[in-house]
């Protein structure tokens, strides 16, 4: 069965009542990894699905707008020149599934210039929107990176799906043993433009190598990610790229979104502490939620002796410990420098004035934000920069494709389906390759404020769980046995002061999951 639609971008989607039941089931589910989920079932199309065929109309166009559809071999018309250009996108032959309607709340911005923000001339780059691309490619292989075990380095899964990335060498790959943070650094290769480097962060990992670190993590909005241990370091090693002259791309999907909103503010705060000249940052994040919320309270906590949230016991005995086992690790005393440096900018800030702050700092970095107006995610947390909206028809597969919810899930496809695929990174993909971001439109999302109370409370129950997960695993391990018992004074849960192993309680116990924490290492 074939059918022709016409869309008009310009058009409202119809509006209906939400489904409260809807609403928390997303909540409650994670952002998932299932950016790798392949685009056809393993035994191929034989019984194809009725498809449709769309014609989508958009007008004043961004004048890069022509460049992207053709970069992507969109099948296009285009009338006009410039802003009052017309463009109509061809779609052949996409499975006939049902589109939600969008939300009623979500209010798009026709006053603000959306293609001087996607083509910032503060960038060297003359066509930004090519990097933008480059950049869900590579928030989706950022999912592969994993670490090890303790006292190993980070791996990078095999993938065969590299597309997007020829452009980019791998430099490094950085995970946190503590908060689950997992990110890879790619760097422009010679000829591809302006120097620049892309730090990719994953978000949350749950079906495939699920990783409950980033489930707690995740409930703290990205914070316990973003001030970790691994993304100081890391944010010294972006903060020295910058200072040479190449520009910094920072994305990140969904919770990996989050993390780069809040890696972005802390690399720009500690370029101002440094004082030093030094090129553009950018944030492309892919689902607009945001973190200009917890950011300020992060900022308030700091202000108030709170430091970054992590229990005193782990800031001493990370203190005491690091590097431990790990030449490549520097000194603790190296990573807590940055954050002083950072620590020092939130100082400044007034009681009250965190959200000024916050609108003042992302003025001076270029931060994007990429999303569907169905995708529910997105109304979660204020973004901290300007957000674009892209038209929802743009998600859908190929007569042969299947959701991300068919293929993991085994959930039948419809409207629930679909609005799952706004959110992930196959939906995303898709999109972005049939020109999405020469359409895209400036949007603010609509927004949770049930879900802005509940924060708080959140953040405290995150932090909780991760510190449960560090104890009950990584501190129970002989790799971090020897740390302690190497130390001068340690305690464990059996005994708070030990400086012997055979003191009652102060050794590793085989018989039950016993863990350590250092004192005073000498």
């Amino acid at each position: 069965m074939q059918r022709r639609c016409q869309v008009d971008a310009a058009a409202r989607m119809p509006r209906g009542r939400r489904q409260a039941g809807l609403a928390v089931l997303l909540l409650l589910l994670p952002a998932v990894a299932f950016a790798a989920a392949p685009d056809t079932p393993s035994g191929g199309c034989e019984v194809p699905e009725p498809t449709q065929d769309l014609q989508l109309t958009f007008a004043r166009l961004a004048p890069f707008a022509r460049d992207v559809l053709a970069h992507h071999r969109v099948h296009a018309s285009i009338e006009g020149r410039g802003r009052e250009a017309r463009v109509q996108i061809h779609l052949r032959a996409l499975r006939e599934l049902e589109l939600p309607e969008g939300h009623p709340s979500t209010t798009y911005l026709p006053g603000v210039d959306g293609a001087a923000i996607l083509q910032d001339r503060r960038s060297r780059h003359p066509a930004l929107w090519r990097v933008d691309t480059a950049t869900v490619s590579a928030a989706n292989r950022a999912y592969d990176v994993h670490d090890a075990g303790p006292g190993t380095s980070p791996r990078l899964e095999a993938s065969e799906d590299e597309e997007g990335l020829e452009d980019y060498r791998l430099v490094r790959l950085v995970t946190d043993r503590y908060s689950g943070f997992a990110a890879m650094v790619l760097e422009s290769r010679p000829g591809a433009g302006p120097p620049h480097r892309i730090y990719a962060i994953a978000g949350t990992h749950v079906f495939e190598r699920t990783d409950l670190r980033s489930w707690a993590s995740g409930l703290t909005m990205g914070r316990a990610q973003y001030v970790s241990n691994a993304a100081l370091r890391l944010v010294r090693d972006a903060a020295d790229y910058a200072g040479r002259g190449g520009e910094v791309f920072i994305t990140g999907q969904s919770q990996g979104g989050l993390v780069a909103q809040g890696f972005g503010v802390m690399l720009q705060a500690y370029l101002e502490a440094r004082g030093a000249p030094h090129a553009l940052i950018h944030v492309v994040s892919w689902g607009a939620s945001g973190v200009r919320e917890t950011l300020a309270r992060a900022i308030a906590q700091q202000r108030a002796g709170g430091g970054r949230g992590f229990p005193g016991q782990m800031e001493r005995h990370w203190a005491e410990t690091i590097p431990d086992q790990a030449e490549t690790i520097p000194d603790q005393a190296e990573t807590m420098a940055v954050w002083d440096a950072i620590a020092s900018q939130w100082a400044a800030v007034a009681p009250g004035q965190e959200d000024a702050w916050l609108t003042a700092i992302a003025s001076r970095m270029r931060v994007v934000g990429f999303f569907f107006e169905i995708d529910l995610f997105a109304r979660g947390g204020s973004f901290l920069g300007t957000a674009f909206a892209f038209p929802t028809a743009l998600v859908l597969p190929q007569e042969c494709d299947m959701t991300v919810a068919e293929l993991i899930i085994g959930m039948q496809p419809g409207a629930f389906g679909v609005r799952l695929e706004s959110h992930f990174l196959k939906g995303y993909r898709r999109a972005v390759g049939r020109g999405a971001i020469a359409v895209a439109r400036p949007a603010r999302p609509a927004r949770w404020e049930w879900f802005s109370d509940l924060m708080p409370t959140l953040e405290d129950v995150g932090d909780l769980w991760l510190e449960m997960l560090h104890l009950s695993r990584d501190a129970t391990t002989e790799v971090h046995w020897r740390g302690c018992t190497a130390s001068a004074e340690w305690f464990t849960t059996a005994n708070r002061y030990c400086r012997a192993s055979w003191w009652p309680g102060c050794g590793a116990a085989p018989d039950e999951e016993r863990w350590c924490l250092v004192r005073r290492r000498r």
